[in-house]
């Protein structure tokens, strides 16, 4: 197998990612270092960190970062998305779905996404795949999320909820009540909507996150169900094992794995301090014989502010594109260029499975911790 030893020692193109906490519920990650969340942090620090790692120069360029946004919506448990950039409002790039007690997640792709999702970070209710909106049997299929005409403290979109309770307004005036409630209960239509009259209605996020007032909108024009063009479930192989950590998932026929570490040679304190704490992801090519391929590494932080760094080797995920016929042409064409490497599917899906070991990891520790501490509590009460 490759080690990290031997995947340093054969100069593979390496890309470093920082994961921070953003607020209480969002992550951001980006290849720039943010001194003040770091562990430790003073002002000699500070000069050693920026000698050892790039500044933000350009953070203008979204491409640069990604940000995974968490959705708050009394009584549902939305899914994260994964985007572009260092803000709540990039461009999305998938949907992640976590199932009960982390047993599998879902993600969702597709260029769509950024059409379906409103700006408080969820499916639109008129975009939901199936006009019951289950998503049973289909992980390609989209959950819609209505916009209730009451809003709780601390859930997302508060401008967006003003906006499509005003356009309930309108309808009411112009059709009535009863209109009012059967656009927004009825089941989808399919209807063919120009791209001019969908330009017009501002239902990309990317161009207009809101709605247009109802009486400007064309009322021939209705969104269409929508799918996800692709999905991964990563799963968890064996909860009740020795390898209780491993998760494992697949994309074009190459078996990949996340699973627990201790191969962290540079960092010595970390590895005896937080032995339960390191992943790493392997990749399998087709074959019996297949070796394993070190893929990227995972090492949290000791600060509170940061989840840790995520490497990957670059030139290891271009080979996999390679060999395993996991790309097209057109992925094929920017390979050779590092932005190129980042935009393709396989590294979107790298970068996402790790966000899902990452958050799942962070709750069953802080789950265990918690379990701890009130059964010391129980044992010292008696």
């Amino acid at each position: 197998m490759l080690t990290l030893n031997g995947a340093l020692s054969k100069r593979h193109r390496l890309s470093v990612w920082h994961v921070y906490h953003k607020g209480d519920e969002h992550i951001t990650i980006t290849p720039f270092i943010i001194p003040k969340k770091e562990f430790g942090f003073n002002k000699k620090k500070h000069e050693n960190l920026a000698v050892d790692y790039p500044t933000n120069g350009d953070g203008a360029n979204e491409s640069n970062s990604y940000f995974v946004h968490h959705p708050s919506l009394l009584f549902h448990n939305a899914p994260r998305t994964l985007r572009r950039g260092n803000k709540k409002n990039g461009t999305p790039i998938c949907l992640i779905k976590c199932g009960a007690l982390w047993l599998n997640w879902k993600i969702q792709f597709g260029d769509n996404l950024k059409d379906v999702i409103d700006p408080r970070g969820v499916v639109k209710w008129e975009c939901r795949s199936n006009p019951n909106n289950t998503t049973l049997n289909d992980d390609r299929a989209l959950k819609g999320y209505k916009v209730h005409t009451w809003r709780v403290w601390g859930e997302s979109g508060k401008s967006y909820h003003r906006q499509i309770n005003a356009r309930r307004k309108e309808k009411e005036e112009f059709g009535g009540k009863e209109n009012a409630k059967a656009l927004d209960d009825d089941p989808i239509q399919t209807e063919n909507v120009a791209e001019d009259e969908k330009k017009s209605l501002g239902y990309s996020q990317s161009h207009c996150p809101s709605p247009p007032p109802y009486s400007e909108a064309p009322r021939a024009a209705i969104p269409q169900p929508a799918v996800a063009e692709e999905a991964v479930r990563l799963i968890w192989s064996s909860p009740f094992s020795l390898n209780t950590r491993r998760y494992t998932f697949k994309y074009a026929n190459i078996e990949f794995f996340w699973k627990g570490t201790r191969d962290v040679p540079e960092k010595q304190l970390a590895r005896w301090l937080m032995p339960f704490s390191h992943l790493k992801l392997i990749a399998r090519l087709p074959g019996i014989e297949s070796e394993d391929i070190l893929v990227g590494k995972y090492t949290p932080s000791f600060a509170c502010r940061k989840f840790g760094e995520l490497w990957i080797f670059d030139s290891v995920v271009a080979k996999l594109l390679d060999d395993g016929h996991s790309s097209t042409s057109t992925e094929q064409a920017v390979v050779s260029e590092l932005r190129g490497i980042w935009e393709t599917r396989l590294y979107e899906l790298i970068m996402a499975t790790a966000m899902c070991m990452i958050i799942g990891e962070a709750q069953k520790r802080e789950i265990l911790l918690l379990l701890l501490t009130i059964a010391a509590e129980g044992g010292s009460a008696r």
